[in-house]
């Protein structure tokens, strides 16, 4: 099966007007992608003063005015403001060798997230928070913004300063060194940004294949193994077990019993009369099918080298090749 590798979302320090990548500045790649981020956008908006709705001095403080002038104008004042909302987790005890595609497309090992304490990454994405100090050419020496930052994931792209961040840090090791710790980054853009795309590019699928995302996958905890995810969350066969009798009034009984992927009846017949007759019949249906969960075949089908230790947060589709056994 061909090598794929995923591409990882990355923070680029920018030039201090965004208009492109600073050369030599702080890069910092992502551990795990996010589940998914928040845009907002708002505009700048001011109630402007209706003069037809003003009270004649005669009417001051006797109640609310005349309703029937209208309400006030509202102006657009601003250019808008666009946010980013996302959170990064990282997790130094679940770091690998794995490799993967940063946003300029070149391979990266995860061993760079291989170290003692988590908190050297989050200071990196602290960098992005502190203002720095005004260039030598600066007019006004006290004027202090943060670094310019571009949130590049794939395709998409977010340029702008940072607004906000919050840290928590919700593992340790036994000597007090923090491992995993989740931040929330709020970045700013003052302007409304609409994604400049020309039109929609068309995908095909083969005939039959499901649409993007129609595939329910399982979500790896941290130090899990692909045995108990497939254990856990649905990848074994399943047992059923049903009986059910009734009773005739001309004298028949019956019964039947349900099994997995296959079906057992057995009948008795009783007339009375001229004499009596014992029929008994099995039976088990064509064509049954039992589906096994072997977590080997699913590794393999999801590309995993080593399925005794997952990645924290890595989807699984436990359906990935499952072995079909066909009687009949």
């Amino acid at each position: 099966m061909a090598e794929q590798l995923i591409v990882r979302a990355e923070l680029i320090e920018l030039k201090d007007d965004l208009s492109d990548v600073l050369p030599g500045g702080m890069r910092v790649p992502v551990q795990f992608n996010p589940e998914s981020f928040k845009l907002s956008y708002a505009n700048q908006i001011q109630a402007q003063p209706n003069a037809s709705s003003k009270a004649p001095p005669r009417q001051a403080g006797r109640g609310a005015g005349n309703q029937s002038q209208g309400t006030p104008a509202r102006q657009f004042v601003g250019a808008g403001t666009t946010k980013l909302t996302v959170q990064l987790t990282f997790d130094v005890s679940a770091a690998t060798t794995d490799t993967f595609l940063n946003a300029e497309g070149k391979r990266q090992s995860g061993s760079v997230f291989m170290i003692d304490d988590v908190r050297y990454v989050t200071g990196r994405v602290l960098y992005f928070m502190k203002p720095k100090d005004p260039g030598a050419g600066a007019k006004d020496a006290s004027q202090r913004v943060p670094p310019g930052l571009r949130f590049s994931w794939g395709k998409f792209l977010f340029d702008g300063i940072v607004e906000s961040i919050e840290e928590n840090v919700d593992f340790f090791s036994a000597d007090g060194k923090a491992l995993r710790a989740s931040m929330t980054l709020n970045m700013i853009q003052q302007t409304i940004l609409v994604p400049a795309y020309d039109k929609a590019v068309q995908v095909t699928r083969p005939q039959g294949g499901a649409a993007a995302g129609a595939t329910p996958l399982a979500k790896a905890r941290s130090g899990q193994s692909m045995q108990q995810l497939s254990d856990s969350g649905g990848g074994g066969g399943g047992f059923g077990f049903g009986v059910s009798a009734s009773l005739d009034v001309g004298g028949g009984i019956g019964g039947g019993v349900g099994g997995v992927g296959g079906a057992i009846g057995v009948g008795v017949g009783l007339h009375p009369g001229a004499g009596a007759a014992l029929g008994a019949g099995l039976a088990v249906s064509s064509g049954v099918a039992f589906e096994a969960g072997s977590w080997q075949r699913i590794a393999a089908a999801n590309g995993i080298e080593n399925p005794r230790t997952l990645a924290p947060g890595q989807f699984i589709d436990l359906a990935a090749q499952r072995p079909r056994i066909v009687t009949g």
